[in-house]
């Protein structure tokens, strides 16, 4: 398994494979800001044996809702057959939509649609060809075919298109000036979301979508937080940064925190040099490190 959680902005799926050995074993693990799910996926996938309950909670509660349904099978492509979001609605129902919102976006910004207004067309015509195997004249001209074999499932159907387009993209771009026709994001972030069905031990964790305030925090925790980064230009939010770390010193369990930056009086654990895709905004320093409280200090000096 590659990909842990649902496409979304921040996720830390490529590098939480070295934030995860500095946790302890413990009774709980919560993860408060839980955004798309890759830190719980990934802890439950590779790390259920350290814990008996695992906390997911994401402020925003369609989102949960979205990890539940895709946990369920909602989106399992067997019958999901995923309808074409404009330009219009994703822009009339993204406020309320988390699946429209988060796969539907540039770069899963939640707030820009997924597609320039150049291409629109074309990956809609692409998009009907592999979903519901309706040609236009447009599709038939990128594949040059006029249907896909009946016995072909949706993924089949994109991986042959993709397979056609390449060979031809010479060609089509000569003639149609056509760029990265090829890839059919939607249907890739799709397919993401459908493998959350294969999760397995589900009665190990519960859901919530509260302030991290709101948690109660049992004893015997390790609490992981990948909080809005301060002064990162793509996180436009109210977050009260003094509070949070406030509550993070007070907090007797080890609370682990994700961030470029904290308050003065706050140790960094770990870190990280990589490929950023957020950039704090006025920092010199802009390696994304691990920060802890005295709690997770120790902890760490016990392993």
């Amino acid at each position: 398994m590659a990909d842990f959680g649902i496409p979304y902005m921040g996720s830390k799926q490529s590098l939480f494979h070295r934030i995860a050995p500095l946790f302890p074993a413990a009774d709980n693990f919560y993860d408060l800001f839980g955004g798309g799910f890759s830190v719980s996926h990934y802890m439950l996938w590779h790390h259920s044996n350290k814990y008996k309950r695992f906390f997911y909670n994401e402020i925003k509660s369609d989102v949960v809702e979205l990890v539940k349904d895709a946990i369920a099978g909602k989106y399992n492509y067997n019958f999901f057959k995923p309808e074409w979001i404009s330009r219009e609605k994703f822009h009339a129902e993204k406020a309320t939509n988390a699946y429209i919102r988060c796969l539907w976006s540039f770069g899963n910004d939640q707030k820009n649609y997924l597609f320039g207004e150049e291409n629109e067309r074309n990956k809609k015509s692409l998009h009907n060809a592999v979903v519901f195997n309706e040609f236009d004249a447009l599709a038939v001209s990128f594949l040059n075919f006029k249907k896909f074999p009946d016995n072909l499932s949706i993924r089949g159907r994109r991986l042959a298109c993709r397979q056609t387009i390449v060979k031809r993209k010479g060609e089509l771009q000569q003639l149609q000036q056509l760029q990265q026709l090829e890839q059919l994001e939607q249907l890739e972030r799709l397919e993401q979301l459908e493998q959350l069905e294969r999760l397995q031990n589900l009665q190990q964790i519960e859901f919530s979508s509260k302030s991290y305030l709101d948690i109660k925090i049992n004893p015997n925790s390790v609490v992981y937080c990948d909080p809005p980064y301060k002064n990162t230009a793509k996180y436009v939010t109210e977050f009260d940064h003094g509070i949070f770390w406030q509550w993070v010193m007070d907090q007797k369990e080890p609370v682990f925190v994700s961030e470029y930056q904290a308050q003065k009086n706050v140790k960094v654990i770990m870190a990280i040099n990589h490929k950023k895709k957020l950039s704090p905004v006025g920092c010199s320093d802009s390696a994304e490190k691990v920060f802890g409280n005295d709690a997770a200090f120790r902890a760490i000096s016990a392993l």
